[in-house]
């Protein structure tokens, strides 16, 4: 709401003007007063309309001010007049909306704490393995990379192993799954590594087997290379005889020709005689060529049947080991068939007591869990009183208020107490670097109303007088604050919730007096006392 002097004007002629409409008026130079003009009043200079010759209407201002007022806000019961509503609770509505200034949501002004603790998105935490800060958004990505994360080994099941520790923990476990050394010649099994050499022992057919496989392709390729050059060679010689053949074949003719008989006509025409050299040397040329060729062709098929020889002796000595193997693999598979019958009795086994251990396991977790929960039972009884007087002893006080100051721990809650056994369930709530107004320079100390099971039985609102404490340990000199409860309030209406709002003294005790040498502070520790009046109860 903006104030009334600033938009009310009155000028020199005593006619009011909006102080928008007046300025837009006279934005274009003087004006003559149209007021003045209607009521026949006009008088120059004092009815001419001017920048500079209008003043604040604080009759009108006055008379505004006192007017009723409720606050705009829904779920406000504030009521009052415009100038209280301006001056004491304008911009301090614990109802009014407004935007988180991390995550831009439209929050009540009331639940702000609350939003920037637990709900806000845009809220930055504090990693709890290795300390460092991110965005609540960003706590997936970064447990995925935290060097201090705890994860968990997959052979032996050892918990809470640091991420960076991990791959030097995998390197000396006996019980992480290590590749058979066997893999090379096909075996795929991935066994721990402490019992290696038991499944080499165990498997050992299963190995032969894989290895006897491995040899069997190894002959077949060195089968594969001999054929083709035992046939080049064979047809070779096959074409050194035909052609030796043929050779001998022509010789014999030419040796055993006989001069042909004389005719009738005369004798036949001798034909030219054969040189004296053409007999002896010509057969003997190609007969040496050719033994000689042959000769050769014969030590290429010696050199060749030699190898096939080696050849036939390795198969031979491969197919007697293969024998052998046959006889292991068999037997070692009758062996195979009686162990897996055995094995899927004891797989049948082990499922029946994993699924009893399972069953114990959740019964065993159903009852810590309920001890857990008698464990804080009895912690709350054994500190809760039921007079409605109750002394809060809190310890390690330099290291809390380190935690508050740092934004790690900034408020703390008391343990429950009671107005009688069956009355008014209460706490506090203290800030050790002070909230709201206080914070940074005061101690901030709250009430707070919880919800207990005899609320049904109790009046409400609570309009009990309460005394907050903090005590001087030497006993002269205690700090004292007391309030009695503001009954329009939600905070002191029956609670809906698990506790209502706080409400208390945010400027309660300044901290450099807790700083100064006091008897406040005694063995890191101080002691708060509340005292709720019992009158009426």
């Amino acid at each position: 709401m903006t104030p009334f002097q600033n938009w009310s004007r009155l000028s020199q002629c005593g006619h009011r003007f909006c102080s928008y409409c007046f300025n837009k008026t006279v934005s274009s130079g003087p004006q003559k007063c149209s007021a003045c003009i209607k009521e026949d009043i006009f008088e120059d200079p004092t009815s001419i309309l001017k920048q500079g010759c209008a003043f604040p209407d604080n009759a009108a201002r006055r008379e505004v001010e006192a007017l009723a007022a409720v606050c705009p806000n829904e779920g406000c019961t504030w009521k009052g007049n415009i100038k209280e509503y301006e001056l004491n609770h304008e911009g301090k509505c614990d109802f009014m909306i407004i935007p988180c200034p991390s995550c831009k949501e439209l929050i009540r002004f009331n639940e702000q704490e609350r939003h920037n603790e637990r709900e806000c998105p845009e809220r930055t935490l504090n990693c709890k393995y290795c300390k460092e800060p991110f965005h609540f958004k960003n706590i997936k990505a970064h447990d995925e990379i935290c060097p201090k994360y705890p994860m968990i080994c997959e052979g032996c099941a050892k918990k809470k192993i640091p991420r960076e520790k991990y791959v030097d923990h995998i390197k000396f476990c006996s019980k992480f799954r290590a590749p058979c050394r066997f893999h090379v010649v096909g075996c795929d099994m991935s066994v721990e590594k402490e019992k290696i050499h038991d499944h080499e022992r165990a498997c050992s057919y299963e190995h032969l087997n894989l290895l006897l496989h491995y040899i069997m392709g190894l002959k077949v390729n060195l089968e594969a290379l001999q054929p083709q050059s035992l046939e080049l060679a064979s047809h070779k010689v096959h074409e050194l005889h035909q052609s030796l053949r043929d050779l001998e074949v022509k010789l014999g003719q030419l040796s055993t020709q006989t001069p042909p008989a004389q005719g009738a006509c005369g004798p036949a025409p001798c034909p030219a005689p054969l040189p004296t050299s053409f007999t002896p040397v010509l057969p003997s040329a190609v007969g040496a060529a050719l033994e000689l060729q042959l000769h050769g062709e014969k030590t290429k098929v010696a050199e060749l049947s030699r190898r096939c020889q080696d050849l036939e002796l390795k198969v031979g000595t491969f197919e007697n080991i293969v024998s052998v193997l046959n006889r292991e693999v068999e037997r070692s598979s009758t062996t195979l068939d009686a162990s897996n019958r055995q094995h899927r009795l004891d797989q049948d086994k082990i499922e029946s007591l994993s699924n009893k251990v399972r069953q114990l396991e959740r019964t065993v977790g159903l009852k810590d869990l309920t001890i857990a929960e008698m464990e804080v039972r009895m912690r709350e009884m054994s500190a809760a009183t039921y007079d409605g007087v109750f002394i809060w002893r809190i310890s390690d006080f330099t290291k809390k208020r380190q935690d508050a100051i740092a934004g790690r721990a900034p408020a703390m809650f008391s343990p429950a107490f009671y107005t009688s056994k069956y009355g008014y369930k209460m706490c506090l709530r203290i800030y050790l670097n002070g909230d709201g107004t206080g914070r940074g320079s005061h101690l901030s100390l709250f009430f707070v109303v919880m919800r207990g099971l005899s609320d049904a039985l109790l009046k409400w609102p609570f309009n009990q007088k309460v005394t907050l404490m903090l005590l001087d340990q030497n006993n002269r000199e205690h700090v004292i604050d007391a309030f009695r409860p503001d009954v329009t309030s939600s905070s002191f209406q029956r609670p809906v919730s698990e506790m209502n709002i706080a409400s208390g003294c945010p400027l309660f005790c300044p901290l450099s007096k807790l700083d100064s040498k006091n008897s406040y502070i005694r063995d890191d520790t101080i002691f708060i006392k509340a005292i709720v009046d019992l009158t009426g109860l």
